[in-house]
């Protein structure tokens, strides 16, 4: 029977190799978060990488991790992102344990089965980001929470902090799902365990096992004080909205991730369309039908994982209603182990009625295996080779000017060569205040900016923008000579017409984001300011990438 088991367990790990295996390789090479893990990663002064991993939104594990990672293998996009199949592979062994642990190896061959096939977790592991790691971290704490409720072992209780440490190491919003995550172990203990009379001096004895993740709290001070005090940007970009809350749920159950990085702020117009009613609405509806009935079977220490989960997604919920972040699925991934054993125990108790997990099943492998939008599939369109690719094969020589929009030029060294000797400049989210509304104070352009500058998106062309751009870029062009302007299409896709249209309806202005105003009305008008004194060469485009080139007449 062992045998038998382990004989299961081998073929699920065959199948999630596979499945995170399969093109891998993504030809547009690492995208803007992908590109913020490797750099900071790569820094050979350690001031510089401590300066690095303060300066992002996250703390700073998953970086040493990256960083330890170099030491033994290459610096390829390749190797990269087998970085994140790695403990994405571990993460189906833990939730095995974690089934068994529970109830029995079934339910522990049902919990690795469901993490094997699911496309979060199969698209984090081609993802150089600190998720998959963290869905291990929170698979293992998940696994100590189950044991800790049988056996308050020292063992058990050491493993249980230490691990929940290393959870808020990892990610900046960790430290809100340990939190609860242990008030909850402890709620269990109280109500349900008589492990000693007196409770109060039990707890307090426990405490002394807290030291590992208490050291790892410390260290992580510095980290937390900076992200509290940093300006966030988060509403730069996007925005709340309830449909946002229901995209996290069918990207953890379904084939479809829709909310990897934004997404609409209606779901009604996705929930129409017949392939995400299929296979987005109809997999989130199995999956919770399943989830009610592992809660209705009132197993206490399940409620009590879940209860944990509820109050740590309600805490996000908050956090985005202030504007402090967006909320994107991978964000609250910490529930999904939770979640994985909540649809597999649903399962299990509906053991002679089995035909909707097996359509839930069905679902996902299908879309997975036929669908060249699935999780292993998804191309990342917004690498950053693949703009690096349209300039190399342009008519852009050495010394040819290159206006850059949205990003700086340090996001495409990873893929420039010494050859590549042209004068790159910049518009991007951290200057474009100089160029396009004549500001120097940034942060009042990021905090007052759509109140300020809307008649400035309504004018166009824009006089004060036109002239900034030639003063800035143009007035020493000689004639022959040629200008690039890379656009990146995700930020900039609308056109003066549908700006227009946008400001004139308070909703509507009200809800779009104000980084796409801006870097739509800079490319509106960058393009404007070439008609006079330049030819268009070419346009040519590769993922979410354009390349305009101009030749000065």
């Amino acid at each position: 029977m062992k045998n038998n088991i382990g004989f299961k367990l081998f073929i699920i790990l065959i199948i999630s190799i596979l499945l995170r295996l399969w093109f891998i390789d993504k030809p547009e090479g690492l995208w803007n978060d992908e590109y913020v893990s490797w750099y900071i990663a790569t820094k050979s002064n350690i001031l510089d990488f401590f300066k690095g991993m303060m300066s992002n939104c996250h703390t700073p594990l998953y970086y040493l991790y990256i960083k330890f990672w170099l030491l033994f293998f290459p610096d390829t996009d390749y190797s990269l992102r087998i970085s994140s199949v790695i403990p994405s592979l571990a993460s189906v062994i833990v939730m095995f344990f974690v089934g068994k642990e529970f109830k029995n190896n079934n339910l522990g061959l049902l919990c690795a089965f469901l993490t094997a096939i699911n496309s979060f977790c199969i698209y984090f592991a081609q993802e150089v980001r600190l998720y998959s790691l963290l869905f291990l971290f929170c698979s293992m704490s998940l696994l100590f929470f189950i044991r800790i409720s049988k056996n308050q072992s020292a063992i058990n209780y050491i493993l249980f902090f230490l691990i929940n440490g290393l959870i808020c190491a990892v990610h900046t919003l960790g430290i809100i799902y340990s939190l609860f995550n242990i008030i909850f172990l402890f709620k269990y203990l109280n109500n349900y365990k008589d492990y000693c009379k007196d409770k109060l001096k039990y707890i307090f004895s426990v405490l002394k096992y807290f030291s590992p993740c208490l050291i790892i709290l410390i260290l992580l001070i510095p980290f937390w004080f900076n992200i509290a005090f940093s300006i966030s940007l988060s509403q730069f970009w996007s925005n709340f909205s309830i449909a946002k809350i229901i995209f996290n749920f069918t990207d953890y159950f379904s084939p479809i991730q829709t909310n990897i990085v934004n997404t609409s702020n209606t779901f009604l117009n996705y929930a129409l369309e017949w392939k995400f009613f299929v296979f987005g609405v109809l997999c989130l509806a199995i999956a919770v039908y399943y989830i009610y009935i592992a809660i209705k079977n009132k197993n206490s220490v399940l409620n009590y994982i879940l209860l944990s989960c509820l109050c740590f997604f309600i805490s996000l919920i908050i956090i985005s209603l202030t504007g402090k972040m967006i909320l994107i699925t991978k964000y609250s991934c910490e529930i999904l182990p939770a979640l994985i054993l909540a649809v597999s125990f649903g399962f299990m108790l509906l053991d002679k009625k089995r035909m909707l997990a097996y359509i839930f099943i069905f679902l996902n492998l299908f879309y997975i295996v036929f669908s060249s939008d699935s999780a292993p599939k998804r191309t990342r369109t917004e690498g950053h080779f693949a703009p690096v690719s349209l300039i190399r094969y342009s008519r852009l020589k050495a010394g040819d000017t290159i206006i850059l929009t949205y990003y700086d030029v340090d996001k495409f060294m990873r893929y420039l060569n010494k050859s590549d000797n042209f004068n790159f400049v910049s518009v991007n989210k951290y200057n474009f205040n100089y160029l396009v509304f004549n500001n120097n104070d940034y942060l009042q352009t990021i905090k007052l900016g759509k109140m300020m500058y809307r008649e400035t998106f309504g004018n166009f062309p824009n006089k004060i923008i036109i002239d900034n751009i030639h003063n800035k870029y143009l007035y020493n062009i000689k004639k022959g000579t040629r200008i690039g302007i890379l656009i990146l299409n995700t930020v900039s896709f609308f056109s003066n017409e549908n700006i227009q249209d946008i400001i004139i309806d308070d909703d509507t202005y009200k809800n779009t984001p104000f980084i796409f105003l801006v870097f739509s009305t800079l490319k509106n008008n960058l393009l404007y300011a070439m008609k006079d004194e330049f030819r268009l060469d070419s346009i040519t485009h590769s993922g979410d990438w354009t390349l305009f080139v101009y030749e000065k007449k």
